[in-house]
């Protein structure tokens, strides 16, 4: 059996020694962060001003004994209230009306989506393979 070749252990120290030095000079990247790509993406589609991200978060609201309330940063808003300098005029299941300078708008919940009545129910086919009582 011939004596292994001196350069053969050199290029296998080499190999697996070069991705080390890759992962080294990456630095402590924190893996649950987003790439750079995003951030700046996210950081140019944010709204300019922190009031126009308040008013964008009305998320959510509840009925509670037939009374509507939005709740923003753990408070409920009833109708009547000040939130974010809007008085709330009216609350149901898809948006909440806010009055401010005199002018009512309407804040969606979710924004894309309407509530429409559910379709008729479709007869079933006459040669239906299901078990008829």
């Amino acid at each position: 059996m011939k004596p292994p070749k001196p350069w053969i252990p050199l290029l296998l120290g080499l190999g697996l020694a070069l991705p080390l030095l890759v992962i080294a000079q990456e630095g402590q990247r924190d893996p649950t962060a987003w790439p750079e790509a995003l951030r700046s993406a996210m950081a140019a589609s944010t709204p300019a001003s922190s009031a126009s991200a308040e008013r964008a978060g009305i998320r959510q609201v509840i009925f509670s004994n037939g009374r509507g309330y939005v709740v923003q940063r753990g408070r409920r808003y009833a109708v009547g209230e000040q939130l974010d300098g809007a008085r709330i005029e009216r609350i149901t299941e898809q948006a909440v009306w806010l009055r401010e300078a005199g002018q009512l708008r309407r804040e969606s919940l979710y924004s894309g989506v309407e509530k429409r009545p559910p379709a008729p129910a479709r007869a079933a086919p006459k040669h239906s393979k299901e078990k008829q009582p």
